[in-house]
């Protein structure tokens, strides 16, 4: 049950000071208490943890004393390997005979890098707020600010580089507040849920940050894919896999990451296809790419350009894909083109599948990987020839199955028209009674 009672502190010189502390005790909850100035704010308080412990939830006082660069602090800590599960982690794997299956028993999901900067950036701009400070209006008004803030040069910056358009004014996307956004959100519900409080609406958004809001539609346009292939003779290493590469993105929608780390033991030739495994796929589901015939073209060179000491298909190139970005950009710049990037390969190869193919939407969602079909829905305007196609298609189906069936009923009248004709010359065919014999003549 709650009590409130008035505090006064006295204070030399001054009037005293006076506080209102409210105080909860409920057999099987912890005691919670709070000071406020007012004794109505103590009411209302005390009135909500109560409604709060009746309806079933958890009280607790973690949301006032923990500040949210704390509790990313030791969210970023549960979820750092430490330096002795490295060893563990290298020794079994090099002990294994099946390195594959025991990487799957003692693997454990870690923070990227590029997640641990995103935390250490929230925890810089909103640390030294409490949990309980941290309000579903407060995170709106952060969220609209880093829109609109501009992201400052490099430190270390001399020059810009000639690849990169490094000179423009830029700010935060909407894609990357919306990471800011749910980095926030899972290191506090993770905390929340080891602590055992309640976060309330605090990310119930109306507005979240959107991942695409203004979609690149950049395409390869007549003759630049021929550029392309041919700049890459400028390339230092192995011109060859360059081009293989800019084809395959171009027609298989894979992701570069997924394109460079393709392995030869995933590809299965028998049943014409590749497997991505979840670990490299983006959505961490993993799918299968079919293997059709100009996939198939380039892999048998690819075949032929086999490195037996290394399990990559495209062991020619950078493992990592921001140096794949870099690379295809001098291949850009040798080309003469402008504004086109290596993901732009991947959107022309989806478009190519809307445009080449009857597939149907989900179908090829199964093949690019795509998890929301409104992400395709943008490329629904690349088949109207098709949309068209398929109408009249179906309006001469409709038609024809009109003929038929009005073809039926003409066929069911005169087979009635028949029975009839036929059951009047069966009548006619009965037997004509015999004329009565003459009487005999009396003689």
């Amino acid at each position: 049950m709650a009590s409130i009672r008035k505090r006064e502190r006295l204070k030399p010189g001054k009037a005293p000071s006076v506080s209102w502390e409210a105080r909860i005790t409920r057999k099987g909850h912890p005691a919670l208490s709070k000071s406020f100035d007012t004794k109505k704010d103590a009411i209302a308080w005390a009135t909500e943890q109560e409604a709060l412990i009746v309806r079933g939830g958890k009280v607790s006082r973690s949301l006032e004393k923990t500040t949210v660069a704390a509790a990313i602090k030791e969210y970023i800590e549960a979820n750092t390997p430490k330096p002795d599960e490295k060893a563990v982690k290298a020794v079994v794997s090099a002990t294994s005979e099946k390195p594959k299956e025991s990487a799957k028993k003692t693997s454990k999901k870690y923070l990227s890098a590029a997640k641990k900067y995103t935390l250490d950036a929230l925890s810089h701009h909103l640390g030294e707020y409490s949990i309980e400070k941290l309000t579903r209006n407060l995170i709106a008004s952060f969220l609209d600010q880093l829109s609109n803030t501009e992201i400052p040069a490099p430190a270390n910056r001399t020059k810009i580089h000639p690849l990169f358009d490094g000179g423009r004014r830029r700010t935060y996307s909407e894609g990357t507040c919306r990471k800011y956004y749910f980095a926030l959100k899972t290191a506090l519900e993770w905390h929340a849920a080891k602590y055992d409080y309640q976060l309330g609406n605090r990310f119930d958004q109306e507005h979240v940050p959107s991942a695409w809001l203004n979609p690149r539609e950049r395409r390869l346009e007549d003759g630049e894919e021929a550029k392309l292939l041919e700049a890459c003779s400028g390339m230092y290493k192995s011109p060859e896999g360059w081009r293989l590469f800019i084809r395959w993105a171009s027609w298989s929608a894979m992701r570069s990451g997924e394109i460079v780390g393709m392995r030869w033991d995933e590809i299965d030739f028998d049943n014409s296809f590749i497997k991505i495994p979840k670990e490299r796929e983006k959505t961490r589901n993993g799918r299968q790419v079919p293997l059709f015939g100009v996939l198939m073209e380039i892999m048998k060179r690819l075949q032929e350009m086999k490195n037996p000491d290394d399990p990559r298909v495209f062991w020619m190139l950078p493992a990592s894909v921001s140096n794949v970005g870099v690379g295809f950009r001098r291949i850009v710049k040798r080309a003469g083109l402008t504004d086109l990037h290596v993901h732009d390969l991947r959107h022309e190869a989806t478009a190519r599948l809307f445009e080449r193919t009857q597939l149907q939407t989900m179908e090829i969602a199964l093949i690019t990987g795509h998890t929301e079909l409104k992400t395709l829905s943008r490329y629904a305007n690349l088949r109207p020839k098709l949309l068209a196609d398929k109408i009249d298609e179906g309006i001469d189906q409709l038609k024809n199955r009109k003929k038929v069936q009005a073809a039926d009923e003409e066929g069911d009248e005169d087979g009635e028209k028949g029975k009839e004709t036929s059951s009047s010359s069966v009548a006619n065919l009965q037997p004509v009674p015999p004329e009565p014999l003459p009487q005999a003549i009396e003689g």
